[in-house]
C-alpha cells in the first residue's frame, strides 16, 4: 500500500513543504503548501518526547514506522496527527528542542511577543470551514478562544483608527480617509469575490489533492460544486493578483490587499491563492463577524495537535536533526538522522521542510535536474 497523496492547508503564515511519496515505480514530487501559523509556545512547555537524552545516552532511535514527517511546523503535525488518527504508525522528527517549526515566540517584561503576524477566524467553530479548525475537529481536540471584533490601524497619511471587522465601518474609513472613489472600488471588489468566496467554502481545502485520490476525498461535495460555475472554481488555484489585476487600481486597496494577503501567507498578492483570499471574504466581510486568538496564545494550537498526534500513537522526536532523505530503487523509504541512526518508513517520506531544504536532503539523482533547477529557482 501507498500513500498516494496528503494536503495540508493553513490560515496564515505559510510555507512550502514537498511530500516524497514512497508508492509507485518513480519517486513522485509533489509540492505542497503547508500549514506555518506563528503559534506562542517558546515559554510553553508541551508533553513531548525530547531525544537531548537519547543523544547524550548514546541510545539508538533507529526503527521502523509507517509514516516519517520532517519537521514539526503545523503542516507536519496536522499531517501527523490525521495519518496517525487513521491507522498509520508515524514519526514526527524535529530538529529544535520545541515543536512548531517556524512558530516561535519571546518574553520581555511579562509580556508574550509572537515572531509574526497572526489572524485566525474559524478555528474553534464546529462545523468549521477553517481547515486548521476542520483537523483539530477530526482529532477531537477543542481550542478555546477570545473573540473580538475590531482592530487598530496604524496607517501612512491616515493616522490611527480603529476600524471593524466587516463590511460596512471599513466602506465609512475609506470614505473619510480615502474618498468616494476608493469606497467604491471596494464595493466593486466584494462582488468580484463574491463567487469566489463561495466557490472557496463549497470544498474544503482538506479535500483537495493532486492524484487520483481526489475522486474519494472530493466526492461528497460534489453537490455543492455543481452549484458553481466551473470558471469561479479554477480561479481558486489562480494567485490572486491575476484575479484583481485590472479591476484594483486605487493604491490603498492596492496595498490593503497586499497586506491582508501577507498576513493570510506570508506573501503579497501575487504568491497567494485566490481560495485563501475567498475564504477570508466569506468569512470576514458579512454580518456579525468576527475574529479570534487561541486562550493560552497562539502556542495552544501547537500543543492540540501534539495532543491529537500522541493520543492516537503518534511519535514526536525532538532534536532530530534529518540529515538525509533515503532513497532506494526510485522510493523514499526513509531518512537518517545527522548522528547516523534510521528511521524506515514502509509508506511515505513527508517533508515539513522548505522546498530548498528538502532538496538539501534527497541524493543526488533522486529527482530529474529539470524539476530540481526549477524549485531552486523559486
Amino acid at each position: 500500500m501507498s500513500l498516494v497523496s496528503l494536503t495540508c492547508t493553513h490560515t496564515a503564515m505559510g510555507s512550502r513543504g514537498i511530500m516524497v511519496n514512497t508508492g509507485g515505480s518513480r519517486l513522485q514530487k509533489n509540492v505542497r503548501r503547508s500549514s506555518s501559523l506563528r503559534p506562542q509556545h517558546a515559554a510553553r512547555k508541551l508533553q513531548v518526547r525530547s531525544d537531548a537524552s537519547a543523544t547524550i545516552s548514546g541510545k539508538s532511535r533507529s526503527h521502523e514506522t509507517d509514516v516519517v514527517v520532517i519537521g514539526a511546523g503545523i503542516g507536519g503535525l496536522c499531517a501527523a496527527a490525521l495519518l496517525a488518527k487513521y491507522g498509520y504508525k508515524v514519526t514526527v522528527c524535529e530538529s529544535h528542542a520545541i515543536a512548531g517549526g517556524a512558530a516561535h515566540a519571546w518574553k520581555r517584561d511579562g509580556y508574550t511577543f509572537e515572531s509574526g503576524p497572526s489572524l485566525y477566524s474559524g478555528m474553534s467553530d464546529r462545523p468549521s470551514i477553517n481547515p486548521i479548525g476542520q483537523v483539530l475537529h477530526a482529532l477531537d481536540e477543542e481550542l478555546p478562544c477570545y473573540y473580538y471584533n475590531t482592530w487598530m490601524c496604524h496607517l501612512p497619511g491616515a493616522g490611527s483608527f480603529l476600524t471593524e471587522v466587516g463590511n460596512d465601518q471599513f466602506l465609512e474609513v475609506l470614505d473619510k480617509y480615502y474618498g468616494k472613489e476608493a469606497a467604491q472600488e471596494w464595493k466593486d471588489l466584494k462582488e468580484l469575490m463574491k463567487p469566489i468566496a463561495k466557490a472557496s467554502t463549497a470544498l474544503p481545502a482538506a479535500a483537495i489533492r493532486f492524484d487520483p485520490g481526489v475522486l474519494l476525498t472530493v466526492a461528497r461535495y460534489i453537490p455543492n460544486l455543481l452549484t458553481i460555475p466551473l470558471s469561479d472554481t479554477l480561479k481558486l488555484m489562480k494567485p490572486y493578483s491575476e484575479i484583481i489585476e485590472g479591476k484594483v487600481k486605487h493604491p490603498f486597496i492596492k496595498d490593503w490587499m497586499d497586506l491582508l494577503c501577507f498576513l493570510l501567507s506570508g506573501k503579497p498578492a501575487n504568491g497567494t491563492l485566490a481560495a485563501e483570499i475567498g475564504f477570508m471574504f466569506d468569512d470576514w466581510y458579512r454580518p456579525g463577524s468576527r475574529l479570534e486568538f487561541p486562550k493560552g496564545g497562539s502556542g495552544a494550537i501547537v500543543e492540540a495537535l501534539v495532543r491529537g498526534l500522541e493520543k492516537n500513537g503518534g511519535r514526536l522526536e525532538l532534536n532530530a536533526h534529518a540529515s538525509e532523505i533515503l532513497v532506494e530503487g526510485e522510493r523514499a523509504v526513509g531518512i537518517r538522522l545527522r548522528n547516523g541512526d534510521q528511521i524506515r518508513a514502509s509508506k511515505a517520506v513527508i517533508s515539513n521542510a522548505t522546498v530548498w531544504d528538502t532538496l538539501k536532503l534527497l541524493p543526488a539523482g533522486a529527482v530529474p535536474d529539470e524539476w530540481r533547477e526549477e524549485k531552486e529557482a523559486t
